[in-house]
């Protein structure tokens, strides 16, 4: 009866074992999480055309950068004494750009899941939120309209002191973004949409007149 017993025991072992081996699936690897991180302002020109804009690039326009690496932590930081001018008046597209741990372009992962993701922008001090209007301008596969935050328009509507810009790309629940409307791009309690944090990049900027200034 023992031997019987051991027998069926190792014969359902095997079994298990080749099942999972032929069932099991294999992990993919996530585009989601971020190696690197880089967003670039480029200036272009901002036509009124009734009840909105249409944004031109222009030739010479000027373009700024900032690229985030990681730290020994994992967080992803600017380069030491990063500092970004913009100035009153203009507008720039704004635009992510990312990698993958294994150095693969993965920015368009985030639009082809824009159900579940959204980008959100906060200030500190959070008074200079005011400074700045900000619209959603990424397009899915099908052409449409979609509230992302990978690419986007940032028009500098005041001066400002220096302050921390925050740049947040949150992966939302499922359901939780049929409730969040572009509106919502400089919403301080984005926190209580329901998710995770994919990206949350912070860097020193400084509105400016832009005339004489020369820092």
């Amino acid at each position: 009866m023992k031997k019987t017993l051991i027998f069926l025991f190792a014969a359902v072992t095997t079994l298990s074992f080749q099942s999972c081996q032929k069932d099991d699936p294999i992990a993919e690897i996530d585009q989601e999480e971020v190696g690197t991180a880089t967003i670039i302002f480029t200036e272009v020109k901002r036509e009124a055309h009734d009840d909105h804009f249409h944004y031109e690039d222009f030739a010479g326009a000027d373009s700024d950068t900032v690229k985030f690496t990681p730290a020994p932590n994992g967080q992803l930081l600017p380069p030491v004494g990063a500092h970004l001018h913009l100035e009153k008046g203009k507008t720039y597209r704004v635009s992510l750009q990312s990698t993958d741990f294994a150095g693969r372009r993965s920015e368009q992962t985030f639009v082809s899941r824009d159900d579940i993701h959204q980008v959100f922008f906060t200030a500190n001090p959070a008074t200079e939120i005011s400074t700045f209007d900000y619209v959603y301008a990424d397009k899915n596969a099908a052409g449409q309209n979609v509230n992302v935050g990978v690419t986007g328009y940032m028009t500098v509507l005041e001066t400002s002191s220096t302050f921390v810009m925050r740049y947040v790309m949150r992966h939302l629940n499922p359901g939780v973004k049929a409730n969040i409307t572009a509106a919502d791009w400089n919403n301080a309690n984005f926190l209580n949409f329901a998710g995770a944090t994919d990206l949350d990049l912070s860097f020193e900027m400084h509105f400016v007149d832009g005339a004489g200034h020369d820092h």
